[in-house]
């Protein structure tokens, strides 16, 4: 058994079916990183499990310390929150990104813990594991709560949030406003697949129109939006020009835009000057 982990497991409470000398060979099979430093943060003991994950051997790290793990992409506040909470002699638990030996990355919930002797820092021992399958989980959930699930289109809530982040920043943006004309009547003649299809051929069309990311909405129902660099040319022609053909060339659609800060200075102006933009578009029979 490794000295470091000989005096640490003499210390453990141990229940009376674990035979302390055998306490080292579960760690080393446990199936989570496990990791010990000394108190310079020094690495003395790496399990197998680590060796596993992150490609290095206990003779590869010991003596090292764990920025060898760490690269271009890991973050700074997270080596800095962590270094701080070395520093201070605490623990701390965070997710961190880290490098494999062979240089890909790997994310990491890491739990590290100080050992203290007769009031003695003497080590600190951190346990692994691996959170990339669930950070990528997370990643999706997050995505999808801003991605509206019939066209793939940004939502309200993504859109809020451009035109709330663009009007602060004081950014020369254009607010198009879209809303298809006599849209029900594609639902009650068609179907709902049919008025469902159209949709996602109307946020295509608008998509191809206004190609760079993230500048299409589907606000809800038959209401779309684009957030547009102000110097973008003709964008309501453009925008209706994109859906002319759609629908047997029977679909029309009502168009208004705004412009900030110029004509706008906070979200709600900007909304309500394209939005009475848009319904003046509109014919007397769709108001």
């Amino acid at each position: 058994m490794p000295e470091c982990l000989a005096e640490i497991v003499s210390t453990a409470n141990v229940g009376p079916g674990i035979a302390r000398h055998h306490l080292w060979r579960i760690l080393e099979l446990a199936d989570v990183g496990l990791l010990i430093t000394d108190a310079s943060r020094r690495v003395l003991y790496v399990n197998r499990t680590f060796t596993r994950e992150c490609g290095y051997t206990l003779e590869e790290m010991h003596g090292r310390t764990c920025v060898v793990l760490q690269g271009p992409e890991t973050d700074p506040r997270d080596i800095q929150a962590m270094r701080d909470a070395l520093n201070r002699g605490e623990g701390f638990s965070r997710v961190v990104l880290n490098y494999r030996k062979d240089g890909s990355v790997l994310h990491y919930r890491v739990r590290v813990n100080p050992v203290y002797e007769n009031g003695e820092l003497r080590y600190f021992v951190g346990v692994q594991e691996d959170y990339t399958e669930t950070r990528g989980v997370m990643q999706r959930l997050e995505r999808w709560a801003y991605v509206d699930g019939l066209t793939g289109l940004g939502n309200r809530r993504a859109f809020d949030e451009a035109v709330e982040n663009a009007v602060e920043s004081g950014r020369h943006v254009q607010l198009v406003l879209l809303d298809l004309n006599d849209f029900k009547t594609v639902n009650d003649q068609q179907g709902h697949q049919a008025g469902d299809a159209l949709l996602v051929d109307v946020g295509e069309r608008l998509a191809a129109a206004f190609p760079e990311p993230g500048m299409v909405f589907r606000l809800g129902g038959d209401e779309f939006a684009a957030l547009l660099p102000a110097s973008e040319a003709s964008a309501v022609e453009r925008a209706q020009e994109a859906l002319r053909a759609l629908n047997g060339g029977q679909l029309h659609a009502a168009v208004g835009s705004a412009y900030a800060p110029e004509e706008a200075r906070t979200v709600a102006e900007l909304f309500r000057l394209a939005d009475a933009r848009m319904y003046v578009s509109k014919p007397l029979r769709g108001r």
